[in-house]
């Protein structure tokens, strides 16, 4: 039966075939290493960035002063970005809230 190795081990290989001038398949093969296993473990390491990448964040807010002048919700971050909407915007910003990067 073949040896199982575990997440770090693959972590490692992962990261010396990226340090790598050789392809993917000619590093498998240098190292002896299954090209079907390399592959699913390089598979699990985009999945989890992709999800990493997906997921919300809840971050806290302050409000500083009020949070509306006149008709419009001003919303800042210290990152820099400004988003301006009308008040009656205020149902649908949590979904344009989640789709910002």
């Amino acid at each position: 039966m073949a040896k199982r190795h575990g997440p770090v081990y693959w972590q490692k290989h992962l990261d010396a075939c990226k340090q790598n001038d050789l392809t993917q398949k000619d590093y498998c093969a240098q190292h002896g290493l299954s090209t079907k296993s390399f592959y699913r473990w390089l598979r699990k390491e985009k999945d989890a960035a992709t999800a990493a990448k997906s997921s919300l964040t809840l971050v806290p807010v302050s409000v500083v002063g009020s949070a509306t002048t006149g008709n419009l919700i001003r919303l800042r971050t210290p990152g820099g970005w400004r988003i301006e909407l009308p008040v009656g915007s205020a149902p649908w910003l949590p979904d344009l809230l989640r789709h910002l990067p």
